[in-house]
């Protein structure tokens, strides 16, 4: 056994009963009976298992909580029980120096005889790290053979937790028990894993060859607070295969993705790299999230918008959406009661064309959350994107603050000779003059009414404001010095 100084394993009466289950004893412990109890002892003692006889039998009693073993010897019995303290010292020895070298497969392997049920750990995009080997030939449910055979956790599954479990506190910390009614899914504990309030994975005990009990869940818990740091810390710094965050806070942290990653987790979504995106960061109204708070944050948000991304991220909860399903309109609205009953504020950026870009997006929406006025709760990045182009040098951060209506007219000619943006640019630099605009662009009045027109119905804003225009004309400027 590993020295670890003076570190003692404590055991709760469940994780003792479910040791001695071979013996089949009879117990009466409370749900809630917790993890304290030290070792052994022959008579009374603070923190300790009390054993004695009873007759032909052996009991076993904490405070109200009791087992029985039936049929023993005394001496026999009482060494059986010192000896799952000594089992659990080992096992938790052995695990944690498996958590220190990142060997998650050993982790499971040593946990399988505290648990002898299927257990699988995944990381933040639902792949598969480790599982418990004893079951890879084994049937266990539909969503464990898809697990099993393509390494990730399947579509549906991942749209059925989302969207119909909406009831259920996916951002729990600590180990949850869930029980489903469809066939493909068993019953399981399971517990995201956070390493500063980021998810970097999730563990999951499936319900099999034994129920499931609060001793799996004090268990599970141990497991998780190792493996939390062991992944945390080797996350970032770690190349994109070592990296267990989701891929979306890793697009916004600047940590490269691989295309097949992230064309999965648009898949579970049902978006497109080619639609576009909206980035929203929530914040108190004092600045960052109390820690307490973050993650109920979350799971708030997550209820209400089960096809969104939501994740939490230095001190604020991020919310990415596509505008397929969502607007920024449609957001206030349906998040307006939550956001004033909480006193949040919520910085919203500009729509993201290309996913690689919401980096640039994340930063959009913390520099509108800088103004922070009285009673205001929404910060649109629209009206500071000037302030932020000027303050801003970079040819990146720059043109992806370009006004989205520009862009948008920049794609398109791009793929084929419209001239979108040489005509708004030549309509604005002439005071929106028709006759000299069309002299500027040697084409006929008529024709230039037509396009502007039809230019103008494609429009997200009004060129009846002065911001508008110049914010368009400042955005045409970089295109034509960057791009």
């Amino acid at each position: 056994m590993q020295n670890r100084g003076i570190f003692i394993m404590k055991l709760s009466m469940w994780m003792i009963a479910n040791r001695l289950k071979p013996l089949n004893p009879e117990f009466q412990i409370s749900d809630d009976s917790p993890a304290v109890l030290k070792s052994a002892r022959r008579a009374y003692a603070t923190n300790c298992i009390y054993v004695f006889p009873r007759g032909n039998d052996v009991l076993c009693q904490w405070e109200n909580d009791t087992i029985r073993l039936k049929d023993i010897q005394f001496d026999e019995a009482f060494e059986i029980i010192q000896g799952i303290f000594d089992f659990y010292e080992d096992w938790d020895a052995s695990i944690t120096a498996a958590a220190e070298q990142g060997d998650y497969q050993k982790i499971l392997d040593e946990s399988w005889h505290c648990f002898h049920n299927p257990m699988v750990l995944l990381d933040a995009n639902c792949n598969v790290l480790a599982y418990s080997k004893q079951y890879k030939e084994v049937y266990v449910d539909e969503e464990w053979a898809h697990l099993m055979e393509y390494g990730c956790s399947s579509i549906d599954s991942i749209r059925f937790m989302r969207r119909d479990c909406t009831d259920q506190n996916f951002f729990n910390v600590g180990a949850t028990k869930y029980h489903f009614e469809r066939k493909a899914l068993s019953d399981c504990l399971s517990s995201f894993i956070y390493y500063n309030r980021a998810q970097c994975g999730r563990i999951t005990l499936v319900e099999r060859n034994r129920r499931l009990n609060t001793g799996d869940s004090q268990l599970l818990d141990r497991i998780t607070r190792l493996l939390a740091v062991s992944m945390g810390k080797t996350g970032p710094a770690a190349p994109p295969d070592g990296d267990h965050y989701s891929v979306f806070r890793d697009l916004i942290k600047g940590i490269p993705v691989s295309d097949r990653e992230l064309d999965r987790q648009l898949e579970v979504n049902d978006w497109s790299t080619e639609d576009t995106y909206g980035l929203w960061v929530f914040q108190g109204e004092n600045g960052i999230l109390e820690e307490q708070v973050l993650l109920l944050t979350a799971h708030m948000i997550s209820q209400q918008l089960p096809h969104c991304e939501i994740f939490c991220l230095d001190g604020g909860v991020v919310l990415l959406y596509n505008e397929k399903k969502e607007t920024s309109d449609t957001l206030k609205h349906r998040l307006s009661r939550f956001v004033r009953h909480n006193r949040m504020a919520a910085g919203i950026s500009l729509p993201a064309c290309f996913l690689t870009d919401i980096r640039y997006h994340y930063r959009q929406a913390l520099f509108a959350l800088e103004e922070r006025l009285p009673d205001k709760h929404y910060y649109d990045f629209y009206p500071r994107a000037i302030d932020y182009i000027i303050k801003n040098s970079s040819p990146d951060v720059l043109l992806a603050a370009c006004h989205p209506d520009i862009l948008r007219f920049h794609r398109l000619d791009l793929k084929q000779p419209t001239e979108r943006v040489r005509t708004m640019e030549a309509y604005l630099n002439n005071e929106r003059s028709l006759l000299h605009t069309s002299e500027e662009l040697f084409v006929h009045r008529n024709t230039l009414v037509y396009r502007i027109k039809k230019m103008t119905e494609e429009l997200s804003c009004n060129l009846e404001e002065g911001y508008t225009r110049d914010y368009m004309k400042l955005s045409i400027r970089i295109l034509k010095l960057f791009d």
